[in-house]
């Protein structure tokens, strides 16, 4: 690493405080001795910083030590560093430049070699990639136990949304060219979001992800969800008329005009959900309207694709075909959504794809991931980013705010620093 003499510097000095200058044993006074100086990199927007730190290091006398009947366990006290300064200890790097960094990498997608040329002729700042992979690490182990905490309190509930999104594995310990795996995302619309790492997309990795949850489980028609519901007690299925729709919408376009009868009954369906805001409709209500003015639409639906697939007047490999086959094969999961007792539950998969959208841009960007563990790595720090996007949080302040707090945070109020609490309680503040 290589910083230019010229960064604006900034010096914090730091004294123990009064009632630790005075010795617990010999009741003395502890004398100042010297500063002890560290120094530290800072990023604010726009600009690197040297912060000085000087820390007072204060001593008894070795009089004082030698004429005291009991033995002084520290002679020696040093004040303590600032806890933003040892989000990772002995790294020069503070939480400031560290939530830039996952904040660059992970929510707007700029790879670390970028990040490097960037660093380099903009700032005359050199910061090595492997050095900036290396601080990435350290600090999704630091945030494991919010992501921990959140993967619970998701488990816990009883609804659930998930999909998933392919991803390419370099993996250096296996010979051969890159691999297919995948990034998991399960949420819990408005409440918060998870992105899980494995290597395959079968039910064997699902059944990992899901372990414990039992209740409402919605997703688009792929299989192992199927299998999943038929394999695990207390598991509902629920289905997405968003894919469905794309698959009318396709039909229509590609030329089938029957397909548009299909096209507007499905938009009925969404206006009554427009009619439903959650802000101010309670899930009784909403399940309620759904059963007086969605259920009428779904029979519609149903009589029709069972009168289309039944008189073979649409071929079945046409598109309009495959669509009314797809929607047939899936119409208990799809139609329960609007059954009573279901009024939580969306009527689409939408709120998971869009929590997916933003690691399918940065892959884009920064094409494979170069290890299974880096893989898991990731999947902490975009499901933190995007807890803080659900959320309506700046993820590079609540980032500043809370690697400093978490190594002295209590493991069993751990969830006080969530996203979603931190926003809440930073608003009770304000």
């Amino acid at each position: 690493m290589c910083f230019p003499d010229d960064l604006p510097e900034k010096i914090i000095e730091i004294n123990l405080p009064e009632s630790e200058k005075i010795c617990p044993v010999t009741g003395v006074e502890r004398r100042f001795m010297r500063w002890e100086e560290a120094t530290k990199i800072n990023f604010v927007p726009g600009y690197f910083q040297r912060i000085i730190i000087r820390r007072g290091v204060y001593a008894l006398s070795p009089a004082v030590q030698e004429n005291s009947e009991e033995a002084i366990d520290a002679p020696v006290v040093t004040a303590e560093m600032p806890a933003e300064y040892r989000v990772i200890p002995g790294a020069i790097a503070s939480a400031g430049l560290l939530a830039y960094l996952l904040v660059a990498k992970y929510c707007d997608h700029l790879p670390f070699y970028r990040l490097q040329q960037i660093f380099r002729t903009r700032h005359q700042v050199q910061i090595d990639r492997a050095t900036m992979c290396h601080w990435m690490k350290r600090c999704s182990e630091l945030l494991y136990i919010l992501y921990e905490a959140l993967r619970l309190d998701l488990l816990s509930g009883d609804y659930l949304q998930v999909d998933e999104t392919s991803v390419k594995l370099l993996d250096p310990d296996t010979k051969g060219k890159a691999k297919q795996s995948y990034f998991w995302v399960i949420t819990r619309p408005g409440r918060g979001v998870l992105y899980w790492f494995g290597p395959g997309r079968g039910a064997d990795v699902a059944k990992e992800l899901l372990k414990g949850f039992t209740g409402k489980l919605q997703s688009d028609g792929y299989n192992v969800y199927d299998t999943l519901v038929r394999s695990i007690k207390g598991l509902i299925h629920f289905g997405c008329w968003a894919h469905v729709r794309r698959k009318f919408v396709e039909a229509l376009e590609s030329g089938g005009a029957a397909a548009a009868w299909y096209v507007a009954e499905i938009q009925r369906l969404y206006r009554i959900e427009s009619q439903c805001d959650e802000a101010t409709v309670s899930t009784d209500e909403r399940a309620e309207v759904r059963g007086l003015e969605s259920a009428p639409v779904l029979a519609r639906i149903k009589a029709r694709l069972e009168l289309d697939h039944g008189t073979g007047r649409i071929l079945p490999s046409s598109p309009l075909g495959k669509a009314v086959d797809y929607t047939l094969s899936r119409w208990p999961s799809l139609e329960r959504y609007a059954e009573a007792g279901n009024g939580e539950v969306k009527i689409d998969n939408n709120p998971v794809e869009n929590a997916i959208r933003p690691s399918a841009i940065g892959k884009k960007n920064w094409l494979f991931i170069g290890h299974p563990k880096a893989g898991q790595r990731s999947a902490i720090i975009y499901t933190i980013i995007e807890e803080c996007r659900l959320h309506g949080v700046d993820p590079c302040a609540y980032l500043v705010d809370v690697m400093p707090r978490i190594m002295d945070h209590s493991s069993h109020h751990i969830a006080e620093l969530l996203p979603r609490q931190w926003a809440e309680a930073n608003q009770v503040e304000g």
